[in-house]
C-alpha cells in the first residue's frame, strides 16, 4: 500500500469547465484522527502554501498515526494568474454551489470532497500581494461548546501570537468547517505575496505542534504563552474610489474617531477622512495606495 501519494482530483462546472485540486496524502501505519490542511484559496499568498508542501514531503508514514490530506494550491487557475479568478473572492464563497460559475463550484467540491471528510481542518493564508500584516489565528464561535473549544486549542497549539474568535465571517471555509462539527482554523502568517521563510518556518512550526498536540506524530506539544486574544474587529473601508494615504502603521493602537487615513482623488484633492471607527490595534494594512470603491483598507482588532 502506497502510504505518500499526490494525486490531481477532477471535477467538472455545470458549463463543462475543468476543476482540479493537488492532494497529497499521508497515512500512518497507525489509525487516528484525519487531519485537513488547504493551502493557496487566496492564491497569491505564498508562505502558506510553501509550507503546506515543505510539511507533505517531510512527513514519514512510518511516524504518522492517522492520516494528513493537504491541498497544496486550492485555485491554480487563480495562482497562475496571480490573481483571483474572475475578481471573485473566493474566501467569502463556501459552501460553495455546483449549479453556479466557476467559483461557485470550486468552493463547493473542496468542501465537500475535501475538507468535510476530515475530523479536524487548518486552512493556510499568508498575506496577499497588497496586504502587510501581524500573525494570527481565526477560530468560529459555532455555539457548539466542544467543537469551539477543540477549535480554539487548534488555534493555540499553532502557536501564533493572535488569536480572533469570531462569529460572522459567513462564506468563509474555517467557519463552515466548524458549523459541521469539524474543529477549524484559519492562520495567516506573511504578507505583500512574498515568500518569506520566517513566515513559512511559521506555518511549519504550527503544523507540526499541533500534529503532536493530535497525537498524530510523537513530542510534546508547546501550548504557548502570551497569546493576545480579540472578540471584535472591524474591516475599515472607503466609500470612493482614489489615493489612498495611510497615518497608522501596522501593529499600532489607535482610538475610536481617530484619523487613521486620507483618500484623495487623481488630482490630489482630499475627497475623505477614514476615521478608526473602533478603539484597537491595526492587525493588518493594505499596501496599495490605489483602492476602489468601498475598497478595503485596514483591519482594525479589539481586545
Amino acid at each position: 500500500m502506497n502510504n505518500k501519494k499526490t494525486e490531481w482530483l477532477k471535477f467538472q462546472t455545470e458549463k463543462g469547465e475543468e476543476i482540479t485540486f493537488p492532494l497529497a496524502t499521508v497515512k500512518g501505519v497507525k489509525d487516528g484522527p484525519t487531519l485537513i490542511i488547504t493551502a493557496g484559496i487566496d492564491s497569491t499568498e505564498y508562505a502558506g502554501i510553501a509550507a503546506a508542501i515543505r510539511f507533505f514531503k517531510e512527513l514519514n508514514p512510518e511516524k504518522l498515526t492517522g492520516t494528513v490530506k493537504i491541498v497544496t494550491i486550492s485555485n491554480i487557475k487563480a495562482f497562475e494568474k496571480r490573481s483571483m479568478e474572475d475578481d471573485i473572492n473566493i474566501n467569502r464563497m463556501f459552501p460553495g454551489d455546483k449549479m453556479k460559475g466557476y467559483t461557485d463550484a470550486l468552493a463547493y467540491y473542496l468542501f465537500n470532497e475535501v475538507i468535510l471528510k476530515g475530523d479536524y481542518y487548518i486552512d493556510l493564508h499568508g498575506g496577499d500581494m497588497v496586504e502587510s500584516l501581524i500573525p494570527y489565528s481565526m477560530y468560529h464561535k459555532s455555539g457548539k461548546k466542544e467543537i469551539d473549544k477543540k477549535s480554539l486549542t487548534l488555534a493555540q497549539y499553532y502557536g501564533l501570537p493572535n488569536i480572533m474568535s469570531t462569529t460572522p465571517n459567513k462564506g468563509m471555509p474555517y467557519v463552515n468547517a466548524s458549523e459541521k462539527n469539524i474543529p477549524s482554523i484559519i492562520v495567516d502568517a506573511g504578507e505583500i505575496g512574498q515568500l518569506d521563510e520566517v513566515f513559512v518556518s511559521m506555518h511549519l512550526n504550527g503544523l507540526y505542534n499541533v500534529c503532536k498536540y493530535l497525537g498524530c506524530i510523537d513530542g510534546e506539544p508547546k501550548k504557548p504563552e502570551n497569546i493576545n486574544y480579540y472578540k471584535n474587529f472591524v474591516r475599515v473601508q472607503t466609500s470612493q474610489k482614489g489615493i489612498f494615504y495611510t497615518k497608522v502603521k501596522i501593529g499600532e493602537q489607535v482610538k475610536k474617531d481617530q484619523i487613521i487615513g486620507i483618500i484623495e482623488d487623481y488630482f490630489g484633492n482630499e475627497v475623505e477622512k477614514i476615521v478608526s471607527p473602533i478603539t484597537g490595534r491595526v492587525m493588518f494594512l493594505i499596501t496599495s495606495p490605489a483602492v476602489g470603491d468601498n475598497g478595503l483598507l485596514m483591519g482594525v482588532w479589539q481586545n
